[in-house]
């Protein structure tokens, strides 16, 4: 699937954070944790292992001429809430 993002925010979060937008298809190849974030607009948190960090990603799912994509709205290191909850779902 095709990631896009605002080049100008993953600047940001990449030097606030640390966190690279770009790292996202990373995640997909190792168990994650996906779920609703909030409804409207609908975005979803995605979260999993990034270089050895527990990474949440903000995400949408969009569509324009060639299909659907993921637009990547932010990233964070994962709360300690968010850790729990991963491991509870994925071991």
């Amino acid at each position: 699937m095709r990631v896009r993002w605002d080049e100008a925010k993953r600047q940001r979060v990449l030097a606030e954070r640390d966190i690279d937008f770009g790292q996202l298809n990373d995640l997909f190849y190792i168990p994650y944790l996906e779920d609703q974030r909030s409804g409207n607009p609908e975005q979803y948190r995605i979260i999993g292992f990034v270089d050895g960090k527990l990474i949440t990603f903000i995400v949408e799912y969009r569509v324009d001429e060639l299909g659907e994509y993921i637009w990547i709205v932010t990233a964070w290191r994962s709360t300690k809430q968010e850790c729990r909850n991963y491991e509870q779902q994925i071991y």
